[in-house]
């Protein structure tokens, strides 16, 4: 532990100094982090987490649960408690199914090892995020986002085969006979205001942090050194792919302008891995949960975005080529924080933050809703 603690106590001090000698690019980062939050994590993310609060909470949970646990369970042997958090996972996007176990955990309808199991095939990407962000916002081309999309549910069904064994085998999951609430809708905004502070802040903070690697040239030197090592991919390959392990919006965003097979197979694996921006909001979800808990987690992202990789470089294939010569004479749309986005995005979050005012009030625990 000493060790560790000597290791940590230098950087952070680096680190404060960096923050001070370049204060206006962090300053930019974070503007960019929250022009992101407004444009694509809120509005994608905001209403799934509402939905996935209310099916948490009410009757209709256990019978959509089952609905999906057939085919499920007859393709990858999911249990019935599992269903909903399946489908939401792939409907709201990546911590949409981590929330709903967190849940159901507290509620103990799953024990902690079903649930360190069940998270490494339910933390996924959204349609809206794949289609409409990275398919037709990063490359042009809606076609490019729905086989990214193919190919990440491909591999989840592959990962979830393995994961679903060990659910069967160890702990067989029933459901609460009823979980209906009066004030479901009500816990569900509350809950949903929670995690997306938790999300913005996340993905505010490694904006800024990218931000601060590249002012200080850190990045750019990495990426350098692994071009060199492997020079048919170049510096501009790894600049996205250590961009994407820490924020997966901003390695999406650089990967796609490379406009190559490579930087196609690069996002697929950075939108399963999901980064490790993604990786600490899970964590987050879990704070009881023990590390070792948490290892086939990390474990399955590496498999799962591997898998989608391999899948996206084969589906590039079946791209129409006019789609993508077009992609490339308009160029990839690089989102910027301008001033009217800055002030918006703030307004969003602080309205989030007011929903929570009166439980801190009455309560003052706002994870009584989360």
């Amino acid at each position: 532990m000493k060790q560790i603690r000597w290791f940590w106590a230098p950087l952070a001090m680096m680190t404060a100094a960096g923050l001070l000698w370049k204060t206006q690019e962090v300053s930019d980062g974070v503007r960019e982090g929250l022009a992101r939050c407004a444009a694509v994590v809120i509005p994608s993310l905001f209403p799934f987490m509402i939905l996935a609060g209310l099916i948490s909470a009410n009757r209709v949970g256990t019978v959509l649960s089952r609905w999906i646990a057939r085919p499920a369970g007859w393709l990858i042997g999911l249990p019935d408690s599992l269903g909903a958090v399946f489908l939401m996972s792939f409907v709201g996007g990546y911590p949409v199914g981590a929330r709903m176990l967190a849940s159901m955990l507290e509620r103990r309808e799953i024990d902690r090892d079903t649930a360190a199991a069940a998270l490494c095939l339910c933390v996924n990407a959204g349609p809206s995020f794949l289609i409409s962000a990275v398919g037709a916002g990063m490359f042009g081309s809606r076609r490019a986002g729905a086989f990214l999309l193919i190919a990440q549910v491909c591999s989840a069904l592959v990962v979830g085969r393995f994961a679903c064994c060990t659910l069967r085998r160890t702990h067989p999951m029933t459901l609460t006979a009823d979980r209906s609430n009066s004030n479901g809708f009500v816990h569900a905004v509350q809950g949903a205001s929670a995690g997306i502070l938790g999300i913005c802040a996340f993905v505010v903070a490694f904006s800024a942090i990218i931000a601060l690697l590249n002012a200080l040239g850190i990045l750019q030197a990495a990426a350098r050194m692994l071009g060199a090592f492997f020079p048919s991919l170049g510096a501009s390959f790894f600049s996205a792919w250590i961009t994407g392990l820490l924020e997966v919006t901003s390695g999406c965003t650089l990967a796609a302008s490379l406009h190559t097979r490579a930087g196609f197979a690069l996002c697929g694996f950075l939108v399963s891995f999901s980064s490790l921006s993604i990786l600490l909001q899970v964590k987050a979800c879990f704070p009881d949960l023990p590390r070792f808990c948490l290892r086939p987690f990390y474990l399955s992202r590496l498999v799962h975005g591997s898998l989608t990789a391999l899948l996206s470089w084969l589906f590039w294939g079946l791209l129409p080529p006019e789609e993508l010569a077009a992609a490339i004479i308009q160029g990839t749309p690089i989102p910027h924080a301008a001033p009217n986005m800055f002030i918006s995005s703030a307004c969003l979050i602080a309205m989030c933050s007011i929903l929570l005012l009166p439980n801190r009030k009455n309560t003052g625990n706002v994870n009584n809703y989360a």
